[in-house]
């Protein structure tokens, strides 16, 4: 469960940026120290006045204060950046730190950090820690927070080179690309084949009523679809379409060329889906499997329609061939959603049990990080590796053995008609 100070929460971080190969968050050319990033995120249906609250370190103290005027509409982000170079766009703040400066801490060995949002008015809060290992907050001197909201959230990361800290569609913290102000939602490109119980239908005629084969649960009607045009030209690759070539899954796994959105989570370990890979069944997502030969991310699309549907519960589906996900109403989802669709959602789905549920959840698979099914895959590449190198070693060691036996035979019988072009 995410922890809130009236319905704010923290939704991503980037802590230690990478000069000359990480993210420019301001423009301005250079990429350095103070293009880290504080992300909030509003989860109520209401703007948020942002006066009155603080952002505040452990090691570095007072960071970020907002002023009268500074709001968050429902669902949407505000972005602290170190130092933001020109006019920082709707939903981005300059913490006002000299360009190049380190702003935050970098949580790798004994460099990690506790940061807190406090409403000054009302003194609550929140923390999230984060280092490798993670340690216990220790608030500064001055810090006016005195009544903490939750206890306290973490991530066991030291996140070098550029690596952000933010929340998948079910609220957990994973490690993946920084991508200030875009909430991911799990989509489809049009002219995906979705398994129905009359064949593969396109998923952009899918209509609400009609029925979807779920791995689970046979025939499901979808309760809930959208559809909507997005630009990528500004993107960062990790937030660009994944294209999962035919057969890069498993045997004729999708049977045709799957393309869909970076969060978009697919079934490995069963059913032939990577399943020399993955031990246990779970859902990765899609942009963690980048590694994995004929899976990479589309850098070259000025735009794409994403769809995405729901049905009463997450459900496992076919797409192309190959076992993939139904959309998760998970919060971070619906906060992305406009009032009118968070509106129409509470209607069809009535409310989340708890505010960290999912709508419709719970989850059709455990679902894996980014950073864990990256582990995985290197791992058995280098197992692969590590037995390809053994099978030549041998295939050596044999064939000079066969060389040497050849030549003991031809020196034992010189009229010996050896042919030694089977050996060379």
């Amino acid at each position: 469960m995410a922890d809130n100070v009236d319905g704010l929460i923290f939704s991503e971080f980037l802590v230690d940026n990478a000069t000359g190969t990480g993210l420019d968050t301001d423009g301005d050319g250079t990429d350095n120290k103070s293009d880290e990033f504080i992300e909030l995120q509003n989860t109520t249906g209401s703007p948020i006045s942002l006066d009155g609250y603080e952002v505040w370190s452990d090691d570095r103290g007072f960071l970020f204060g907002f002023g009268s005027g500074d709001t968050i509409a429902p669902g949407q982000t505000a972005t602290i950046v170190g130092e933001y170079t020109g006019t920082p766009p709707a939903g981005f703040y300059d913490a006002g730190r000299s360009e190049g400066n380190n702003w935050l801490e970098d949580g790798q060995g004994s460099q990690n950090d506790t940061i807190y949002l406090v409403n000054t008015a009302t003194g609550e809060y929140i923390a999230f820690s984060y280092g490798d290992p993670v340690q216990a907050p220790s608030p500064p001197t001055g810090f006016p927070g005195t009544v903490q909201s939750g206890s306290g959230e973490s991530i066991n990361s030291g996140a070098p080179n550029g690596t952000a800290f933010a929340r998948d569609s079910n609220g957990d913290w994973v490690e993946g690309t920084p991508d200030p102000g875009n909430p991911g939602v799990v989509c489809y490109a049009p002219g995906t084949m979705i398994d129905t119980p009359d064949g593969p239908r396109a998923v952009e005629t899918l209509r609400l009523g009609d029925l979807v084969m779920t791995l689970d649960h046979g025939p499901k009607p979808i309760r809930w679809t959208h559809s909507g045009d997005h630009p990528l030209e500004e993107a960062e690759v990790d937030a660009k379409p994944v294209l999962i070539k035919a057969g890069a899954l498993g045997r004729n796994l999708p049977a045709h060329d799957l393309i869909v959105s970076p969060q978009h989570r697919i079934l490995v370990g069963e059913a032939g889906q990577l399943h020399k890979v993955f031990a246990t069944v779970a859902l990765a997502p899609a942009k963690s499997l980048t590694k994995v030969p004929g899976i990479r991310h589309m850098k070259g699309n000025s735009k794409i329609t994403w769809i995405h549907f729901a049905c009463d519960r997450h459900e496992v589906v076919t797409a192309n061939g190959c076992l993939s996900e139904s959309l998760l109403l998970g919060p971070m989802v619906v906060n992305g959603l406009s009032p009118d669709e968070r509106r129409a959602l509470a209607d069809i789905f009535g409310p989340a049990p708890t505010p960290d549920a999912a709508l419709n959840g719970p989850p059709a698979r455990e679902c894996l990080t980014v950073g864990a099914v990256k582990r995985q895959i290197d791992k058995h590449l280098k197992e692969k590796g590590a037995l390809l190198a053994e099978g030549i070693k041998k295939c050596d060691v044999d064939t000079a053995m066969e060389r040497y036996e050849a030549e003991r035979l031809r020196e034992a019988n010189p009229r010996s008609q050896v042919n030694m072009k089977h050996v060379a």
